[in-house]
């Protein structure tokens, strides 16, 4: 677990330096970064304290209550990436539709991770669902990603000083409760069953060729910055060295995680050789 660990902190330390490279205002980068974890922390603890539907492996090193702190760690970084492609897609525009695009990206990030880290026993799930993990699980990370980034969005759109970000603290955590109990007891709650593995993959193929090819035709695709895209590669090799390492006689799961990747891989070649675009003033934003 600790070669794990430093193996974090390395792709972590990676994204850093590369994200910082021609970042502008980078205080405002950090502290949202910042931001991001400590609020992930409020509110994955208290869904872990409130519902216990998952708890993590005791054999990470180091926890904050019942986190790991890698963990803590990685998230803010998953959501910044996904939120800087996004905004690259939107000719660097925030606003609603991107916020949103966002947390879908979170949501499939979360649905390749997931399966995968539960098979290496990182932690494990206490309802059933596809390869182990109950979509709640993942629709948690895509709605704390969702009202997350709209605080930060927000305060871009209105001009505000940086001080409102520390909103980011407060308003996420009463809503992803609010969004998970109304999803798990309006809908979830009562189609709460296994989920077979091959009905599994065959749903994620013909979703990811539609989404690849989409992402083909779609002109958008020329506004990505490769940067933006290669960034997010050692980390999502990290998932796939994992994947070789504890799934490797798991059939199933390696061609669902082949399968969620190759929208990325056409994104990818698509995508132009420049940096991130400036971004768009909140006046224009607006």
């Amino acid at each position: 677990m600790i070669l794990l660990e430093l193996s974090c902190i390395a792709i972590v330390a990676l994204y850093l330096v590369v994200r910082a490279w021609a970042e502008p205002d980078r205080p405002r980068l950090f502290r949202r970064i910042g931001l991001v974890a400590v609020a992930s922390w409020i509110a994955e603890n208290s869904v872990i304290h409130a519902y216990g539907f998952y708890q993590y492996s005791p054999r990470w090193s180091l926890f904050v209550d019942q986190v790991p702190l890698m963990i803590l760690v990685i998230w803010p970084i998953v959501i910044t990436s996904a939120w800087d492609m996004m905004r690259s897609l939107n000719g660097g525009r925030g606003g609603t539709r991107t916020v949103l695009a966002a947390a879908v990206m979170v949501f499939a990030d979360a649905y390749v991770m997931e399966p995968i880290a539960v098979q290496a026993g990182l932690w494990s799930w206490n309802e059933p669902g596809l390869f182990h993990v109950p979509p709640i699980g993942v629709l948690g990370w895509s709605y704390f990603t969702g009202t997350v980034l709209a605080v930060f969005d927000q305060v871009e759109r209105r001009g505000v000083c940086g001080a409102w970000e520390l909103l980011a603290l407060l308003i996420p955590v009463p809503l992803v409760h609010g969004l998970l109990l109304a999803t798990w007891w309006g809908a979830l709650r009562w189609v709460n069953a296994p989920i077979d593995d091959w009905v599994g993959v065959g749903v994620c193929w013909a979703v990811c060729l539609a989404v690849s090819g989409l992402a083909l035709r779609h002109p958008g695709a020329r506004r990505l910055a490769r940067r933006d895209l290669l960034v997010r590669i050692p980390a999502a090799a990290f998932f796939f060295v994992l994947l070789g390492v504890y799934g490797r006689d798991n059939l199933p799961l390696i061609l669902y995680a082949v399968a969620l990747a190759a929208p990325y891989w056409v994104v990818t070649f698509r995508a132009r050789g420049q940096g991130r675009e400036p971004a768009v003033t909140a006046t224009h934003a607006a």
